[in-house]
């Protein structure tokens, strides 16, 4: 698997920060999520040109601000693409390569979910009725931890997802049991869907149920107005935005 990464930022991130992002990251899938996750590890790479992005990979581009999403919104991802934000970002106080709401963790944070859930579509219940949406960020969003100095995501492992799950539960050890929520960190889930079985366990989305949050204590409040229903996993979440790789 390659996952490309593009500056599409306008001058609001320089190349020399994104290929530092970039090594980071890779080095994070390579010793951290890898092997957490026993997978093969995925390459990212750092590209100047779209032009350069082999067909098939799936990529990441850093833009200016997400269109078609509420204002503000840092990071959004569907299937085979995805795109974080740095004008939002750096409004709130963030940096570039360091801290949490970080372009570099925000990054991470989408190419680590692009890698877990290549096609976006893949849920787990938790035995009780509800299924979550395999995001492996977003319940452990904040704090984030760093990578060669390079703030990153912290994320969950597959213990997280199974009703049975033994520690541990995420990176960082924010959280203590399946489906628990950090207090910097939040959750996609649904209740009353159908759904077919998939590969790991997990199972993919059909019809019918409501895509609802739950939030962490202390999840900041100028982020919650971020992820209402309209930037939440949509039902199918499978839709594209290629058109953003052709600007």
């Amino acid at each position: 698997m390659l996952i490309a990464i593009l500056n599409q930022s306008k001058g609001a991130v320089t190349d020399a920060d994104v290929a530092t992002m970039t090594a980071a990251i890779a080095t994070q899938i390579q010793v951290d999520v890898a092997p957490a996750w026993d997978r093969a590890p995925a390459t990212v790479t750092f590209y100047n040109d779209p032009k350069d992005v082999p067909a098939g990979a799936y990529g990441v581009a850093i833009v200016p601000t997400i269109q078609d999403q509420p204002q503000g919104v840092l990071g959004y991802h569907i299937e085979h693409w995805g795109v974080a934000a740095a004008q939002p970002i750096f409004a709130n106080g963030a940096q570039a390569l360091t801290g949490d709401w970080s372009v570099s963790s925000t990054l991470s944070h989408e190419v680590l979910e692009m890698f877990i859930d290549p096609a976006c579509n893949l849920w787990a219940d938790n035995g009780q009725g509800t299924a979550y949406s395999l995001e492996v960020c977003d319940p452990v969003e904040a704090p984030t931890y760093t990578v060669n100095g390079v703030s990153v995501a912290n994320f969950v492992t597959p213990s997280w997802f199974n009703p049975q799950g033994t520690a541990p539960f995420d990176k960082k050890g924010q959280v203590t049991a399946a489906f628990t929520i950090a207090p910097g960190g939040y959750a996609n889930y649904m209740n009353g869907g159908h759904f077919t079985p998939a590969a790991g366990g997990y199972a993919t989305y059909v019809q019918g149920g409501q895509v609802k949050q739950q939030w962490g204590t202390n999840y900041p409040g100028w982020r919650k107005t971020m992820k209402s229903p309209p930037t939440a996993p949509r039902m199918a979440r499978s839709h594209r935005i290629l058109a953003l790789w052709h600007t």
